[in-house]
């Protein structure tokens, strides 16, 4: 299926289990030490994590793999509260998904995938909404023969005290079908694979861009549902690579968003740092001249954040650890993005999320390409 090669495991025999974590001892990074708290395990393919101001933690399972080359499976998202060290579960809202497996391959599962959170006032009030894209889409799989799956590809924002679901955009298939119409930029085309959102703030009004790993766009969603392409993140950049498959989306201290990639085969076949960060004019149309490299050095990004201070934060899924298990997460000043500081070092295997809470602590889905009751989240704190 090509909607799902962002999850396509290039190397044969990566299996990493959460135990991995609960046996690590805490990690250090430059300066004062980070501390990695299991807070949550027995996972199928976490994705995306987020967080309000009252201490709620949402986490995107993407789902269990099946028996066969393809199948549907049961996502989810979750609202969790952080109870003794552990996280208790609040609600659960369902969403079906699919697996698929390519080229004989293990299987992947595409289903609920990236996380934002969106907080305004409101007579007085706080009011904060949960938005999750839901990877692949319904064209792409009828095209091969599969069923009607209504929920992949779409934008959903989300009750963040009951977990009541509004179904806001059907991106994947306007992403396919925007991929169909430009099929000259990459000879994979037309696929979709929509992955990162970001619900944010541009010049005091509240805008919602996607990342899509499949199309290797950036694009945003208008209030009537539509999608606007405005940025084709470059596919071979360096020359001779191929599929930049964009991930995630972040904003930066100077307003512009900040597009981390996976770009996993040239990290498989160079042996890592081979992944960029893209800068994108979130007010620009011109997709095809909107996207400007801004730090490279990275390993298989699949999420990233800045936080207050102004640091971009991102997972590397395969970041290569030796003899520990591939995975970790980076720091980068904003000022200074050649500055890469590594926090993880061998005790995040396989990281698919990354969010800050209002305590500065992190949060960070693990197993997120391992087997099914694999996946979990770890808390990091000084």
């Amino acid at each position: 299926m090509q909607g799902s090669k962002l999850w396509r495991l290039a190397a044969a025999g990566v299996i990493v289990a959460a135990s991995v974590v609960a046996a690590a001892s805490p990690a250090g990074a430059h300066g004062p030490r980070w501390h990695v708290h299991v807070v949550l395990s027995g996972l199928n393919a976490p994705r995306g994590v987020a967080t309000t101001p009252d201490g709620a933690v949402y986490v995107a399972q993407s789902g269990a793999t099946g028996a066969g080359d393809f199948g549907l499976t049961a996502g989810s998202v979750r609202k969790y509260a952080l109870r003794d060290g552990r996280l208790r579960q609040r609600w659960s809202t369902g969403y079906t998904g699919i697996y698929a497996s390519e080229g004989g391959g293990s299987p992947d599962a595409l289903g609920p995938a990236g996380l934002s959170t969106f907080c305004t006032w409101q007579d007085g009030r706080r009011v904060c909404r949960l938005y999750m894209i839901d990877s692949a889409n319904r064209d792409e799989v009828l095209a091969m023969g599969g069923p009607s799956v209504p929920d992949i590809g779409h934008l959903f924002r989300l009750n963040v005290r009951s977990g009541g679901s509004h179904d806001v955009a059907d991106v994947g298939d306007a992403i396919y079908a925007w991929t169909a119409d430009h099929a000259d930029l990459w000879e994979e085309f037309p696929d979709s694979n929509p992955y990162g959102v970001l619900v944010t703030k541009i010049r005091g009004v509240q805008r919602t861009f996607v990342a899509d790993a499949g199309a290797n766009t950036i694009s945003r969603v208008k209030a009537d549902g539509t999608s606007q392409v405005i940025s084709y993140i470059p596919n071979e950049t360096p020359p001779g690579t191929r599929d930049a498959t964009p991930t995630c989306v972040a904003k930066g201290p100077d307003g512009m968003l900040y597009v981390g990639a996976l770009d996993l085969g040239v990290n498989f076949e160079q042996g890592g740092g081979q992944s960029n960060v893209w800068r994108v004019n979130p007010s620009s149309t011109d997709w095809a001249h909107n996207a400007t490299l801004w730090a490279t050095g990275f390993t298989t990004i699949t999420s990233c954040i800045f936080d207050s201070s102004g640091n971009f934060w991102a997972t590397e899924m395969f970041k290569d650890n030796g003899s520990s298990a591939p995975g970790d997460i980076v720091r980068v000043p904003f000022r200074h993005p050649t500055d890469i500081h590594h926090i993880g070092g061998g005790v995040l295997p396989l990281p698919g999320g990354i969010t800050r809470a209002a305590d500065g602590s992190l949060y960070v889905t693990i197993g997120s390409a391992a087997p099914n009751g694999a996946g979990g989240v770890v808390r990091l704190t000084r």
